[in-house]
């Protein structure tokens, strides 16, 4: 065998690679309306996190993933990691 994966497993790699990328696109397209969001909490005068709001974020995601088979633990995981980004996110 040359050391190159077989056709199949290189095309899945191939198209996790893509997936990857995607989530990452989609992680940054999130973190810029956060931003965009503390902006207008901050010129509003309100609390740039809402503790309740997390709360009911974590409970309905943790749901929808129990829904589509994915681990509930796995999700709150992510995403507690997505919101302690989103707390450091400089608005000034």
């Amino acid at each position: 065998m040359s050391g190159l994966p077989p056709a199949e497993v290189a095309l899945s790699r191939q198209t996790i690679d893509e997936i990857d990328h995607a989530l990452i696109e989609l992680l940054a397209r999130r973190r810029a309306i956060v931003r965009d969001l503390f902006v207008k909490k901050r010129a509003l005068g309100l609390p740039l996190v809402d503790p309740r709001r997390e709360t009911e974020l974590l409970d309905e995601r943790r749901k929808y993933g129990r829904a589509l088979g994915v681990s509930p633990e796995l999700v709150e995981g992510i995403f507690r990691g997505i919101l302690d980004d989103s707390h450091s996110i400089d608005v000034d």
